[in-house]
């Protein structure tokens, strides 16, 4: 056997999974189906589900700027056989709203913008190739209005014919963040009217080609309404009620895996049999609660693999501690 595969145990981005050579569970499968959905998606799944890596996978198949690196991430991978016309095509700008809130000595509105601004400079900093001379250095004159970075960003890809992709992971966390920390008050005045959170989702919604945002609840987006109303919401679409998490064929085949390389020595059916009361089912579209099998926690599943690999036993603790809900925070929502 080649090179044991590791397993991704707090591994997020895709080109690090990759280059790194750690196990991954193709999904590239739902990219065809994720672009027949529409120009503008979001979803909600769990926490620690799958999302980051998926998005990471579509921000690299994607990106213009890497197209020449999709033979080595995709290597061996269903897409690289079934490429679709979009492949390559955008400047995609990639978002983590989890990181919108960290940092201090400032409003909410200040770290939010200071974030955006950071993430804007870094998206020119790649396509500035794309752009004249002057291009980069324009953005970052204008660091003190991140809103007014990324119109002039929207309104110099336009002049060019370029196409954008905005894709947002765990779009409601800081505002999630907000609601639990600072009350219902302070969450209004950002999402309603003209907070500046519904209206940097106004800006997007004008200026991307497409979007797509992931997160854990649907709070944000039922209050935003006329601030981001475009996006389809697949959270509950048969479709795509697969996509994220491991399924039980997912789960043998990895355990077949590190079983072949003489890493596991259980059998399979009594590791599933364990796993099953923990991790499974979830199933998030309602038509297929008789059709699909449910789904397992696929950061779940990879603690539980990690710990039989290390100790060729199941952990004490069925729970990964990082997995656990807050429900302090799920009651306030």
């Amino acid at each position: 056997m080649d090179k044991v595969k590791r397993l991704p145990y707090g591994i997020s981005d895709f080109t690090d999974l990759r280059r790194q050579d750690k196990y991954y569970a193709d999904k590239t499968q739902y990219i065809p189906k994720m672009e027949a959905a529409g120009n503008f998606v979001f979803l909600i799944r769990p926490r620690r589900f799958g999302k980051s890596i998926f998005l990471s996978m579509l921000a690299a198949y994607y990106d213009i700027a890497r197209q020449d690196k999709f033979d080595e991430l995709f290597d061996g991978l269903w897409i690289q056989q079934n490429p679709t016309e979009e492949k390559g095509k955008y400047q995609v700008l990639y978002l983590d709203f989890s990181q919108a809130t960290v940092g201090s000595g400032g409003s909410l509105k200040q770290n939010f913008d200071r974030y955006c601004s950071t993430k804007y400079e870094s998206f020119v900093d790649v396509y500035a190739a794309y752009y004249n001379e002057t291009f980069v250095e324009e953005v970052k004159r204008r660091r003190d209005d991140s809103a007014e970075q990324l119109r002039y960003i929207c309104q110099e890809a336009k002049k060019r014919g370029h196409q954008l992709y905005l894709i947002i992971d765990e779009y409601d966390n800081f505002t999630n963040n907000v609601l639990n920390e600072d009350g219902q008050a302070v969450y209004h005045a950002l999402t309603h009217a003209t907070g500046f959170y519904r209206e940097v989702f106004k800006l997007y919604k004008a200026n991307f080609q497409r979007i797509l945002m992931m997160g854990v609840s649907p709070v944000t987006l039922d209050d935003l309404t006329s601030g981001f109303n475009i996006a389809l919401n697949i959270t509950a679409d048969p479709d795509f009620n697969m996509m994220l998490g491991f399924s039980e064929d997912e789960v043998r085949q990895m355990i077949t895996y590190y079983q072949n390389a003489g890493l596991i020595m259980a059998d399979a059916n009594d590791m599933i049999a364990e796993m099953k009361p923990w991790y499974d089912n979830y199933c998030f579209a309602k038509s297929s609660l008789e059709t699909d099998p449910k789904m397992f926690n696929s950061d779940m599943v990879i603690y539980y693999m990690r710990h039989h690999i290390a100790h060729r036993a199941s952990p004490e603790d069925m729970l990964d501690v990082n997995t656990r809900t807050d429900y302090k925070k799920l009651k306030k929502l």
